[in-house]
Order: structure tokens, then sequence, then C-alpha cells
């Protein structure tokens, strides 16, 4: 018997035991569980992941392409490990990370934004690869890597590039000398004092500091004043010269066919530019911002895309005015067929065209000395950059223009502009108050930037974002002193849909309407929120405050409150502090009883204790800031 029990006791110990081991495990499972960095995947398709660990484990059951997203977090995240079957890496924001694994087989890898990560080992399936302000020092390329990209790695000092290459970019690595191998075919570089090119290479070939491609110029050296373009060359290539900013001079040889578009955007010291006599094509914005004074276009051009002079400021002369090509008249140069004009004079004060021409190029007129441009009659669309016009004041547009470009005419229009003024006969257009409008004012598109202050014509329905013009715009190519302002603006009821709210200061509304609903909205994400006020008298704005009917309540119910309805905008206050003076948009509202020994409500929040049966009134008493009020009363009946 003493051994039946001693059996019996010694295996319910074992059972408890066992189960207290059990419970111990799982507890220790949950709390590992917890402990664990959790992952998943947002709207974005970025990976996120819980502030659990600074070391961070990424497992491939997310898929073979992986973004990892690592802004903000409140445990620092200094190393990450990829789990093997992952082929595809893009990092943001790892600003604290100093170590980076990378698994076998990885094909793809970005990095942004890491100022820590000294160190990278890159494997050797890898074939893209781009870092973009990283802190590595030096870099290992492996030859499997075919596309290099390098920004603001300022760290970087040492790298060799690998055959098989074959496009390598590289912006803003001053400490960094490379020889570009023999199998790159795409290169692309902010500048090339440190870049060598091997001269088994077939595609690209330095010659006095400037890279050329295929008998192109690409790019000129930034520091050179004085720039020979190879024998032989035949092109001017897209921007070669945009970063030239010392240049003084540029010799061209005759060899020359094309000029690219913007080849010479950015070369503002360039004082005198001589063409070639073989010259054959020149596209748009060629000459942008050269201080040449004047521009001889050789005889020998056969292609000249409309906006080849947009962003000069010199004159244009032809070198023979018979071609079939350009056509030139008073110092404006016009398509060889008349069709439109290229090029205005730009000391001219009014505009006036020749050959019958009708149409303007997006850039013919920018820059001109204009005070009041009124567009000829005859012209039908008006798609202009106005921008560099610094002394416009005013727009008159004739009744035969149909179609303005909404975009030309709001953003691209000066700091000086103070009105338009459209014909009364124009079936699409007209002007209110300086602005301008479709012709029933549904929708307004320009308000001229010189304004402070605008009324919004009632009816307006649509106020569109370009319509408030860049207010920011300042473009130092032009000089036009124009620094930015907002606006403050009257908004009708009729107004259902209005962006551009960055661009305003203060609003003045009308109580309840739909544009104070998307001012709320706006003000609730916005860092540049916009303040407004009612433009009705107070009377109006509490005649739109709307209170319950009377209330029946049980002498049991303890949940009943008096309540109310604001109109869109009426902010209700408990108090009235400083930052609510002078602004008609907030009330406070409270209550009183006419019997507490039937019913009390709270003062502040009003709600009902009913007390013994009966009847009493309650008054809901509405405050405005400046002092109006209005008195509600709700009869309640307690039963």
């Amino acid at each position: 018997m003493k051994r039946s029990i001693r059996k019996a006791v010694a295996f319910f110990t074992f059972i408890a035991l066992m189960l207290q081991l059990f419970v111990t495990s799982g507890a220790e499972a949950v709390r590992a569980a917890e402990g664990e960095t959790k992952f998943y995947v947002d709207e974005y398709g970025n990976l996120e992941f819980t502030d659990n660990s600074s070391n961070l484990m990424v497992p491939s059951d997310f898929g073979e392409h992986v973004e990892l997203a690592i802004y903000g977090r409140d445990v620092p995240v200094e190393s990450v490990t990829f789990e093997k079957g992952i082929t595809s890496v893009s990092i943001w924001g790892g600003y604290d990370l100093e170590e980076v694994v990378f698994p076998e087989g990885l094909d793809y890898v970005s990095i942004v934004d890491c100022p820590k990560l000294k160190n990278l080992t890159v494997p050797d399936s890898v074939s893209f690869l781009s870092l973009n302000s990283v802190a590595i020092e030096s870099l290992d390329v492996p030859d499997s890597v075919s596309n290099l990209s390098l920004y603001f790695c300022n760290e970087l000092s040492s790298m060799d590039l690998k055959k098989g290459l074959s496009g390598f970019y590289m912006y803003d690595c001053p400490n960094l000398k490379v020889t570009i191998p023999s199998t790159v075919n795409d290169l692309s570089c902010d500048r090339f004092d440190n870049i060598t090119i091997d001269p088994e290479n077939p595609y690209f070939l330095m010659y006095e500091g400037c890279l050329y491609k295929d008998d192109v110029l690409i790019f000129a050296s930034q520091d050179k004043e004085v720039i020979d373009v190879k024998p032989g060359t035949k092109a001017i290539g897209e921007f070669a010269l945009c970063a030239a900013y010392a240049v003084t001079t540029v010799n061209i040889p005759d060899s020359v066919e094309s000029i690219g578009k913007g080849a010479f955007a950015g070369a503002r010291s360039l004082k005198k530019l001589n063409l070639p006599k073989g010259l054959l094509c020149i596209y748009d914005y060629a000459f942008e911002g050269i201080g040449a004074e004047t521009l001889k276009i050789p005889a020998s051009v056969k292609y000249v895309e409309p906006n080849a002079f947009g962003g000069y400021m010199g004159n244009v002369k032809l070198e023979n005015n018979k071609g079939s090509v350009l056509k030139s008249k008073n110092g404006a140069i016009y398509s060889g067929d008349a069709s439109f004009l290229m090029f205005y004079p730009k000391d001219r004060t009014k505009l006036k065209l020749d050959f019958g021409c009708l149409t303007l190029a997006y850039e013919s007129i920018n820059g001109c000395d204009f005070k009041k441009l009124n567009i000829p009659e005859g012209i039908q669309v008006i798609d202009v950059n106005l921008s560099a016009c610094r002394k416009l004041k005013s727009i008159n547009i004739p009744a035969s223009v149909r179609y303005i470009d909404s975009f030309s005419i709001g953003y691209m229009t000066p700091g000086s502009l103070e009105k338009y003024t459209v014909a009364a006969d124009n079936q699409y257009y007209t002007s209110y108050q300086g602005c301008l409008y479709s012709k029933d004012k549904t929708m307004i598109y320009s308000i001229p930037r010189a304004k402070e202050k605008v009324k919004i014509a009632r009816g307006c329905i649509t106020v569109p974002y370009y319509c408030f013009g860049n207010r920011d715009y300042n473009d130092d190519l032009y000089d036009t002193g124009y620094t930015g302002s907002k606006i403050d603006i009257v908004l009708p009821g009729t107004v259902r849909s209005i962006d551009g709210l960055y661009y305003v200061a203060n609003a003045k509304v009308e109580c309840g309407t739909t544009v104070c609903a998307l001012i709320d909205e706006y003000n609730s994400w916005s860092y540049s929120p916009v303040t407004y006020e009612f433009v009705e008298s107070s009377k109006a704005i509490l005649r739109k405050i709307v209170v319950s009917d009377d209330i029946r309540i049980d002498l049991n119910d303890k949940g009943e409150y008096v309540t109310y309805s604001l109109p869109t905008g009426l902010k209700a206050v408990k108090a009235f502090t400083p930052i609510h003076e002078g602004n008609n948009t907030y009330v406070k509202i409270s209550y009183t009883s006419s019997d507490k020994s039937v019913c009390k409500v709270s003062k502040k929040t009003g709600k009902l204790t009913p007390v013994k049966k009966g009847e009493a009134v309650i008054k809901v008493r509405c405050e405005l800031t400046n002092g109006s009020k209005k008195t509600f009363k709700v009869k309640v009946t307690v039963k």
C-alpha cells in the first residue's frame, strides 16, 4: 500500500513538474515572440517593421524585392542582414546604419541617406548598384556590376572599375579618381577633372578636359575659360556646357553641324560666340542665358526648333535673310513660312507682328521690355512664357483668342503683372477685377501676381492651383527680383473646389459653405495653415445655428444632452482666449436651466440631470468673439 502511494505521489509530482516546465517555456516563447522584430508591407510597398531591435534580420517571406525605409525609428538601427532568397534591396534613411550584410544571389542594390555606413561588401552577383549619401571611403566593385551610380559620396576616394561595366554615373564625389574602362558606353558626371578614359574605350574620349562621344561634345569643363572644341567634332550635345560657368570663349570648328538642346545653357560668362559656317541644326534653348550680345546665324542652317532662342537676351541676326528656314524683319525672327514668331528684340516695348504672323512660339517674347502687352487681333492661341518680362503691368486679350494655356498664363507670368483685360466680345474669356476667367466666370484662370488681395467673382465654382501663379518663383537667370508672397482672398459660397491654398494667407468666406470645409481639411495637415473669417454679419452667422427640439425624458434618464448643429466653419469653444479674439469663426456656448428643481443642466456640456417630474426651459446661449449673442430655448419635460 505504501509503495503504491509513493508511486502515485511520484507520478503526480512528475506531471506537475512537466506542466510547470510547459507553462514556463510557453511564457518565455511568448516573451521571445513579443521581443522579435515584426515586418509588414505598407501601402506604398515599403517593408515596415516594429522598433524592437537595433540589429535587423530581414526575412525573405515578403518576396524577392525588399524596399526598407528606416526613417525616424525610436530604436536606432545599426545593422541589417538580409536572408537568402532576396534578389533586390533598397534602403532609405538608415541614419545610424553601420553594417549591411547582403545574401548570395543578390542582383539589385540601392542605398540612400546612410551617413554612418563606411564599409560595404557587395556580392559578386550584383548587376545594379546605386549609392546616394553614403559614407563609404573605398568600394570594391565586383565584375558582375554593369550599372553603377554614385551620388554625394563625399568620403569615397578609392574604387577600381572593372571591365564589364556598361553604365557609370557620378555626381558630387569630389575625392574620387577613377579610370573609365573600355566597356562603358553610357557615362554621366558633374565634372571630369578626376576621370580618365581607358584608351581602348571605343565610345568616349577626353580632349583638353572635355568629354566626347562619337564625335559629339557631351560635357565641357566647368573651370576652363577658353574651350577649343576638338577638330572633326560633329555636334555640341544637349546641355554640354551647362556647368561651364567660367568659360568666356568657345572656338567651334566648321565641322560642327548641330547644336543640341540647351547646349550652351549655363555658360553665362560667354561673351562672344561664333557659330560655324557648316551649321545645319539648332535645337531649343541652345543659347539660354549666354552673355553674347549678338548671335549671327549662318546661311547654312536648315533646321531651327521654335524655341531655339529661348532664354537668350541679346540680338539675333541672319547672315542670309533669303533662306527658307528663317525670316527676319525689324530685328524679329520668324519661321521661314512666317507661321510663327521665334524671337523678338528684348528692348521693344510694344509687340508688332510682320508677315501676317498669328502664332507666338513659347519663348518668343519672354524678356521683352513690355509694360502693357497688347496681344494682336488675329491671335487665336496664347501659350507663351512671360516670366522674364520684368516691367509687364497688364495684358490685353483680343476677341480673336480662343485658347489660353492655363499653366503659361497662370505660372509663367512676372511678379510685376497687375491686371488682365479681355475684349468684351471675346466668346471664351472675360476679366473681373483684373483677373482672368472663363466667359461664364465659373473658373478663374489667373490672378496677377502683383495682387496682394483679390475678390473671386460670385458664380465661380473652380479655383485651380495655377491661377495663383507660382508665388515662390524667382528666376536667377532673368533676375526677376521677385521673391514671392501670399495673398488675401475673398471666396464666394459658390466655390466647390479650390487648390493652391498654400499661396493663401487669409481668406474671407461665407459661413456654412463648402469652401469652409475645404480650408479646414487643408489646415488639418498643412504646415502653412490658412486663417479665415466670415463675411456675413454676426446676426446672419448666429441665425445658421440649429439647437435641438424640445426634449421629453424619464426621471431615471441620466444620459440626455441638449444638442446643437453649427454651420460648416464655425467652431465651438468652452471659453474665449486671446487666440480667439477678433475672429468670428468661434462661438462660445453655455447652458442654464429655468428650474433646477425639475432639471439641471451642465453649463458647459448641455448634459441634463432630471430631478423631479415637471417642465423646465433650457436656455442655450451662443456668443461670438465680438460680443454678439443669441439665446435659444428648449423645453424639457421630465416624466
